[in-house]
């Protein structure tokens, strides 16, 4: 009788075994980012982007399919103000710089055509920017806008400053607020 019982008791525990997975070593995914993502005109399927995710200094700045990423996430408001990625961790601003020295010294002199990207934030004139009520970008007393050339919404297009110009579609920015998703462990 003992015998049957430890052997019963034992094919019960390797069944309960097989049918419970492992406890899991992977960590849980880090939480999605918050803040806003920037449409090119009212463009919801693409976003500002910041190229390939790389969080340093000089990085360029470019159009993307909306992808829900950190590289996606930006923190602005209407009126004037710095617009900077919102990813933890991260201290960097979108810049219209032309050069490292720009940046660093405040003589940015700005003009059509320059590409954006991203750098440290800093008090300098690159990075002051003022969101307009007809939703453009500009350049905080500069007189240029960011800017999408040509309109060209493909995957890599660099974005860039150009004169704000009354009707220019290529200059106006929509913005979708992210909210956080809770994950359930």
């Amino acid at each position: 009788m003992l015998a049957n019982t430890l052997a019963a008791f034992a094919t019960l525990a390797l069944v309960s075994a097989q049918s419970c997975p492992p406890p899991s070593s992977t960590t849980p995914p880090p939480p999605p980012p918050t803040g806003t993502v920037l449409h090119p005109n009212g463009d919801a399927g693409k976003c500002l982007d910041v190229q390939g995710a790389n969080f340093a200094n000089g990085t360029p700045v470019q159009i993307w399919d909306c992808n829900g990423t950190p590289a996606q996430a930006w923190t602005l408001q209407r009126g004037a103000g710095k617009v900077k990625l919102s990813a933890n961790g991260t201290n960097f601003c979108l810049d219209a710089g032309t050069s490292e020295l720009a940046t660093v010294h405040a003589d940015a002199d700005p003009g059509n055509g320059v590409g954006m990207k991203i750098w440290s934030c800093v008090d300098v004139p690159q990075q002051n920017w003022f969101y307009t009520g007809d939703n453009r970008i500009a350049l905080t007393g500069q007189g240029f806008c960011l800017d999408l050339p040509s309109g060209n919404k493909n995957n890599g297009n660099r974005v860039q400053i150009w004169q704000c110009g009354t009707g220019n579609n290529n200059q106006v920015w929509t913005t979708n607020v992210i909210r956080r998703r809770y994950y359930r462990g």
